[in-house]
């Protein structure tokens, strides 16, 4: 869930904050990187952009489901956002699906 007023730009819940932090972490630390801190703190910081971006402008996600499932269907979803979510935008292809997207429906 999202709050949002008129003249703020729209956030994520504490708790969808907090999904998403752990779900950074997993990915972080399942990186071939190993103990680069540095490589590991970009890919935080690049996975919670993503997450953020995509949950609020392009599609909501199930985080609650994304935090719990295997990390390779994570990092495929992961990787399509990489792909083909435009963060500037929010634009995200409408014919592409993600395993974690809300009832698998695109944003409104």
């Amino acid at each position: 869930m999202t709050s949002t007023t008129p003249t703020q730009t729209p956030r994520l819940s504490y708790e969808d904050n907090e999904r998403v932090r752990r779900i950074c972490i997993r990915v972080a630390n399942h990186s071939r990187s190993g103990q680069d801190r540095a490589v590991r703190n970009r890919i935080f910081d690049i996975t919670g952009t993503l997450l953020r971006e995509c949950h609020l402008r392009a599609r909501p996600l199930n985080l609650d489901a994304m935090e719990r499932a295997n990390i390779e269907q994570v990092l495929s979803d992961l990787s399509l956002l990489r792909k083909n979510l435009n963060v500037g935008t929010g634009y995200f292809p409408p014919t592409i699906r993600l395993r974690f997207q809300q009832h698998n429906q695109e944003a409104a």
